[in-house]
């Protein structure tokens, strides 16, 4: 009787155009691994850290700063998801303070170091600005041309255990704790107080894509880029100094191509635009891998500087399709950009 009962459900579902999505599935699929590995990345980080410190030298660095960028690009394995826990306190500036355009990082840096408490043994980087917290202040003290000193080592372990307690929190606030913002996610319901609908929550994820597709397009390329030429400007990419830059978008992308399938593939009929979708998320990470020199520089070369400007041309057509057809053939709406607030 309950399984006739599900097919009417369904049946009536499909007849009144409602998209059956699965939000557990995203959650225990998606967001739980790619949080899960967050986790894990910079726990090994905060550990490899403690241990550099101990005894600083030029090989443990070589070693600590490999795992800062394994961590880095955990992170942007979840960037993308800019709703839920990594809301509460501040965690989304606070993994990572990028754009800086006013040199926030730099002059906050440079403060904390000639701070005298950071020599007391109560210090918590956790209670100073946010643009010293995280990944942004990390890499310019791990990517210098020296060793870092037994003052930088403070802030760097500093960072890695923040980090890492940032992570644990998300993880934990998205799914092991008394109030699991999962049961939120996954249950989307009039009485819901944040998605009273399904139609409600795919229009969050929807936007999820669409401000990520922006940020790569307006802030991680562009930026550097410049209008022309001599208006390149290499420094301006984001983790630059450890030559993350392309990398990052590479995760970026792989993530986004994630979501949508799992959230928005599986309940759009074959053919279009779910085909014009797959292709341009393909062609896109195509062209990103013949970009082989690292964005900094690659923003100067005239060649390199033709495939990103190509690149570019693919997300833009890929973002078109996730807010034009994508949106229209599920009937969802765009929103609240949160780009508009940075």
């Amino acid at each position: 009787m309950r399984l006739k009962l599900c097919l009417i459900v369904l049946l009536l579902l499909a007849c009144a155009g409602v998209q059956a999505y699965d939000f557990q599935a995203i959650a225990d699929r998606h967001i739980m691994p790619a949080y899960q590995q967050l986790a894990a990345e910079t726990a090994a980080l905060e550990s490899a850290a403690v241990s550099f410190c101990a005894a600083p030298s030029a090989n443990d660095l070589q070693e600590l700063q490999q795992r800062y960028r394994s961590a880095f690009l955990a992170w942007q394995g979840t960037q993308h998801l800019r709703f839920g826990p990594v809301q509460y306190l501040m965690r989304e500036h606070r993994f990572a303070f990028w754009p800086d355009n006013r040199g926030a990082v730099g002059r906050h840096l440079s403060q904390l170091i000639e701070d005298p408490a950071l020599l007391q043994a109560d210090f918590d980087i956790s209670q100073k600005s946010v643009a010293v917290q995280g990944f942004s202040a990390m890499e310019r003290l791990l990517f210098g041309n020296t060793v870092p000193d037994a003052t930088r080592c403070r802030v760097i372990a500093a960072i890695a255990v923040n980090l890492h307690q940032m992570a644990d929190g998300l993880y934990r606030d998205w799914f092991s704790s008394e109030t699991a913002f999962v049961r939120t996610f996954a249950n989307p319901a009039p009485d819901n107080p944040l998605y009273a609908s399904s139609q409600a929550l795919a229009g969050q994820l929807l936007n999820s894509l669409h401000t990520e597709l922006e940020l790569i397009l307006t802030q991680k390329l562009a930026q550097p880029l410049g209008s022309s030429p001599a208006k390149a400007n290499g420094k301006r990419a984001e983790g630059w100094r450890s030559s993350s830059a392309l990398p990052a978008i590479e995760v970026n992308l792989q993530a986004c191509q994630d979501l949508y399938r799992l959230a928005f593939a599986s309940v759009l009929a074959d053919g279009a635009p779910a085909a014009q979708i797959e292709a341009a998320f393909e062609q896109a990470l195509t062209t990103l891998s013949q970009i082989v020199l690292p964005l900094s520089r690659a923003v100067s070369d005239t060649g390199q500087r033709e495939l990103i400007i190509k690149l570019q041309q693919q997300l833009a057509q890929l973002k078109q399709l996730i807010a034009r057809d994508l949106a229209e053939t599920l009937g969802l709406s765009l929103g609240f950009n949160s780009l508009d607030g940075d």
